[in-house]
């Protein structure tokens, strides 16, 4: 255990390219070599939550025996360069991991590490595989920029994206623009503004112009929302694509509320199908219940209304016995004794119980719940029902989805910007665009644990249009706890590359992924689907028309008749991953 800590700030760290970049070291106070840890970011080194409190303090690793070195992202802060999001990741992790296992004070084993943005240069160097990098901890990060991340099944993350920018990203980017004084303060003020009403901001017209982000503010967002679709651009940034260049041990943590949980499921299913044979039995992935702030919010066992106690309790207490754990096994041959010995470690909403499982999903069986009603299902006090058996003759549902009266994003899987985790749906189950369908009270706890999908019968009068689910636990008081929520933008149903547009008034089979959850349906309980085709302002709206919606006016905006079908011939149904049955 090192008695004094060196701290060498600003240290300037050449990449191959001949970019330096602003780099702080936290080491020993002795001449010994020691095994180091790596973070690179696109904040400022001077922040005490970035640096210090989000997995773990680097004072508290150099306590432990190591190094840790603390980078600025090419373009940010104290760096040089330009930064343009989500390129020169991997060439750059792969230069800070080298140069920090050849100095001096480096025993030349070498880890990378970090969390959300700070988790980028961790992944990405998983997959960069430099020779000295031993392993690897993200946490809630981002692994596929398309996917989960800038857009989730075509429909762009806009309440995440937004407030990400103006809260971080373009403070950093304005004063680099060399204006006058004035000019820069004026732009600070226009970002700052728009930051106080996310709603107001969301609805400008069109997105991509939206005017804080204009005058290279921030020159990434109108790049994002010229990409909606899976092309070269997101292509080159793709971790999953590349899990086969993963050579090193891979742990990484999510939560069920967390919009970075597709890019984390996404990535543990791919290192273990492809990465490197002599690693594959050696990742690990742990799924708690919290939502994306919960541990810098000083809400560690929350996810929005929900509270679930002292045993999920995240923020460095959790996240940096895990991470020095794993260092620890992996860079210093100690025992892993901080994990299970199983591949996956979750936690079980509902019966609020950590789980083990040898890979994700467990073992499930598939049970549809289909869509029923009399043609009168609009809210919650209509007649919509949920249930085993398949439909007859069945009238089907309609709805109007008009994009200048959105449902409103009530809790759920996001980030930052809109409210977040557990969170009451009554009144949104109220609106007559909410198709509403609820199972009778369970005579038993029923336990699901995977993948969740909606098969959607449904047509539109729209050539483009978006379709959302949300399941939710509707508890014997009222309370109806959303679980998982899911999106399909129309024009992206049959492939994330491609454009391919509907037939008015025709029916098409839609799948909704509602991604994975664990969670118990505890007795008495009731099982509840919506269906709706907004979810504002964490998605963007779209505006039923062939104009990519991103890129529309208030003039290519026009209201939508949906039609949802539940019939024999158009069984439209919620599918849950039940476990414990036979």
């Amino acid at each position: 255990m090192a008695s004094n800590i060196l701290i060498e700030r600003d240290v300037m760290v050449t990449m191959r390219d001949g970019v330096r970049i602003a780099t702080d070291i936290y080491r020993p106070d002795d001449d010994e070599r020691h095994p180091v840890l790596v973070n690179g970011h696109v904040y400022d080194n001077d922040q005490f939550l970035v640096v210090h409190e989000l997995i773990f303090s680097p004072l508290v690793a150099v306590q432990r025996g190591y190094v840790v070195v603390v980078q600025e992202v090419r373009g940010r802060a104290g760096s040089e360069g330009t930064w343009r999001p989500y390129t020169k990741i991997r060439e750059d992790a792969w230069d800070a991991v080298e140069w920090a296992a050849a100095q001096p004070w480096s025993n030349g084993d070498v880890g990378l590490y970090g969390a959300c943005a700070l988790g980028t240069m961790a992944v990405q160097g998983a997959v960069a595989s430099p020779p000295h990098l031993k392993a690897v901890f993200a946490y809630m990060t981002a692994t596929d920029y398309l996917s989960g991340w800038t857009y989730s099944n075509g429909a762009l993350e806009l309440g995440f994206q937004m407030s990400w920018i103006w809260t971080a990203l373009a403070t950093d980017t304005i004063p680099r623009l060399g204006l006058a004084p004035e000019a820069e303060r004026e732009a600070l003020r226009k970002l700052a503004e728009a930051s106080r009403d996310m709603n107001g901001s969301a609805k400008f017209l069109p997105l991509i112009d939206f005017p804080p982000f204009q005058d290279g503010a921030a020159p990434y967002w109108r790049e994002w929302l010229s990409h909606p679709s899976y092309d070269e651009f997101w292509r080159e940034a793709d971790a999953v694509a590349r899990a086969d260049r993963v050579k090193v041990p891979v742990l990484h943590m999510t939560s069920w509320y967390d919009t970075c949980l597709r890019g984390h499921l996404d990535f543990a299913r791919a290192i273990a199908e492809r990465s490197d044979p002599a690693v594959r039995d050696k990742h690990r992935l742990v799924l708690g219940p919290w939502d994306h702030s919960a541990y810098y919010n000083k809400r560690p066992t929350c996810a929005g209304q929900r509270d679930f106690g002292p045993e999920v309790f995240t923020g460095p207490e959790l996240l940096g016995r895990l991470a020095l754990g794993w260092f620890d096994h992996w860079l210093c041959g100690k025992p892993l004794e901080v994990l299970p010995d199983n591949g996956v470690s979750y936690y079980q909403m509902g019966e609020n119980a950590w789980k083990e499982a040898p890979s994700w999903p467990p073992a499930h069986t598939p049970v549809r719940y289909y869509l029923h009603s009399a043609g009168r299902a609009n809210s919650r006090m209509g007649d919509g029902a949920l249930d085993t058996a398949p439909p007859g003759a069945e009238p089907r549902d309609s709805y109007v989805y008009d994009p200048f009266d959105p449902v409103p994003t009530v809790g759920g899987r996001s980030m930052v910007g809109v409210p977040t985790g557990v969170e009451n749906q009554a009144a949104v189950e109220e609106r007559q665009d909410v198709l509403v369908y609820t199972t009778a009270r369970l005579a038993e706890p029923l336990a699901i644990a995977g993948p969740i999908s909606v098969t959607l019968h449904a047509s539109s009068s729209a050539v483009d249009t978006d379709f959302t689910a949300k399941l939710v636990d509707v508890e014997p008081d009222g309370y109806c706890a959303n679980i998982a929520e899911g999106i399909v933008r129309a024009r992206y149903r049959g492939s994330r590359e491609r454009e391919e547009f509907l037939e008015p008034g025709k029916c098409v089979e839609f799948t909704i992924d509602l991604w994975d959850v664990a969670h118990t349906f505890a007795t008495n309980h009731c099982i509840r689907l919506e269906i709706a085709s907004s979810n504002f302002p964490r998605f963007d709206r779209n505006l039923n028309s062939k104009v990519t919606p991103a890129l529309g006016t208030a003039a290519d905006a026009q209201k939508a008749v949906q039609q949802v079908f539940h019939d024999a011939q158009r069984p439209s149904c919620l599918t849950l991953p039940v476990v414990g049955r036979r």
